[in-house]
C-alpha cells in the first residue's frame, strides 16, 4: 500500500507573486532552465539565492515531509520548478537518489498523476479540486507525470526530492 499526503498551504497571496517574478528571471538564465522531454522547462535550484517567499515555501515543505515520515532524519535533496505550457508534458519525472518527494502546485488547472514506478495500474490522479497551494508527498516508488497540457495558463510545479540522514 502506497501512501499520498496532501496539504493545503494558506497565504499564497502572500508569496507566489514574488516567486513568480524570481521564477521568470530564473527561466531567461539558461545555466539554471532547461528543456526536457515533452517540452516542460525544468528550473533548477529552485530554493537558490535569497529568496525569501522561495524560503518560506522550502520551510514548508521540509516540516511537512518531516511530520508525514515522522522522523527529523530527513532532508532536502533537490529543489526545481517544472513548467509546463500549452501543448507540452512531462512523461515521467522523480527526483534521484530520493526517499520521497513534495509537488506543489504554484500555477494551472491542468490534472497530472503519480503512477508506481513498477506498476503501470497503480495511479493516483490529483483530486478535482487541486488547486494552487496544494502539496502532494509521495514516497519514492511513485513518478509523476502530466499529459499534455491543454490550457493558456502554465502549469508551474516545485518538485521536492528528500534523502534520508544517516
Amino acid at each position: 500500500t502506497t501512501t499520498i499526503g496532501r496539504s493545503r498551504f494558506d497565504g499564497i497571496a502572500l508569496y507566489h507573486e514574488a516567486l513568480f517574478g524570481a521564477l521568470a528571471e530564473a527561466e531567461e538564465d539558461r545555466t539554471r532552465a532547461a528543456p526536457r522531454a515533452g517540452g516542460h522547462a525544468r528550473i533548477g535550484e529552485f530554493d537558490a539565492g535569497y529568496v525569501p517567499e522561495a524560503e518560506l515555501l522550502r520551510l514548508r515543505a521540509v516540516k511537512f515531509c518531516r511530520a508525514l515520515m515522522n522522523t527529523s532524519a530527513i532532508a532536502l535533496q533537490s529543489a526545481d520548478v517544472l513548467v509546463v505550457r500549452r501543448g507540452q508534458q512531462i512523461p515521467a519525472h522523480q527526483p534521484e537518489h530520493s526517499v520521497a518527494s513534495l509537488t506543489y502546485v504554484l500555477s494551472g488547472d491542468t490534472d497530472f498523476l503519480f503512477q508506481h514506478a513498477s506498476l503501470a495500474q497503480h495511479r493516483f490522479i490529483v483530486p478535482e479540486d487541486t488547486r494552487p497551494g496544494d502539496c502532494f508527498a509521495v514516497p519514492n516508488d511513485m513518478v509523476l507525470s502530466v499529459p499534455a497540457v491543454a490550457s493558456h495558463i502554465p502549469l508551474m510545479l516545485v518538485s521536492f526530492g528528500f534523502r534520508r540522514l544517516p
